[in-house]
């Protein structure tokens, strides 16, 4: 189950008909301000009965306003070029303060069980095509503007990633990428930027424009990926 979902208008209502005194008024006032209060701060069920111990609700009850853990998919970020039976994942692991306010630390589920996953560990996974216009032209020599942010850049380093294996293969007619890359800080979360992203310019697959939201005197002065485009352009 969800533990961390929002609590929904309906879970509220049914929080509603068990309190009482001051958590009824607290409930009711969840549900005066819904947007702000619950789904802005990704106030769980769970939070509010954490914070509201006196609040007496069965197990079955609570379970019932959960919805079933959803699949989480994942890009992946690397080309069969490289190694045809292998493949990489490159995911954000989300470990933060919650936004409720309680003082409880937010792990992502998924994030953070494949941050925690050993060598030799079993992970049940499944493959998807991905869509149709999302793939790489036919042609190699047919040029590529990308534009991601953060993690978002899975996809596209598996792009990139086929057309450097193509060069350093000896093909001459490999179309040039011009990738726009936002991210936070170049010193925290600009992925790839030492290794393969600093390699594969050096070839000529891919130059590289990014976009630091809070280092934007190192990227041009622009914070996001629009602002370095438009003066790009």
């Amino acid at each position: 189950m969800e533990l961390a979902q929002p609590a929904t208008k309906r879970n509220l209502q049914s929080l509603l008909e068990a309190a009482d005194g001051s958590i009824k008024a607290s409930i009711e006032n969840l549900i005066e301000n819904y947007k702000t209060a619950v789904v802005d701060t990704r106030l769980s069920v769970l939070d509010i009965l954490v914070s509201s111990p006196s609040l007496k609700i069965s197990l079955g009850a609570f379970i019932n306003m959960l919805p079933t853990m959803r699949v989480r998919q994942y890009s992946i970020s690397s080309s069969p070029l490289w190694n045809p039976s292998h493949c990489t994942l490159t995911v954000s692991v989300v470990s933060a303060p919650a936004f409720s306010g309680t003082g409880d630390q937010f792990l992502g589920v998924a994030s953070n069980f494949l941050a925690d996953l050993k060598p030799g560990d079993l992970v049940q996974v499944a493959v998807r095509p991905s869509a149709t216009a999302f793939t790489l032209p036919a042609d190699p020599s047919v040029p590529l503007v990308l534009f991601c942010a953060g993690s978002g850049l899975a996809p596209m380093r598996g792009f990139i990633q086929e057309r450097a294996t193509q060069i350093q293969s000896g093909r001459k007619d490999v179309g040039k990428v011009l990738l726009f890359y936002g991210c936070r800080d170049p010193e925290v979360d600009y992925m790839y930027s030492d290794a393969e992203l600093k390699e594969w310019s050096l070839i000529g697959a891919v130059d590289v424009k990014p976009a630091f939201s809070r280092a934007k005197e190192q990227s041009e002065g622009c914070r996001y990926v629009q602002e370095l485009v438009i003066l790009t352009a």
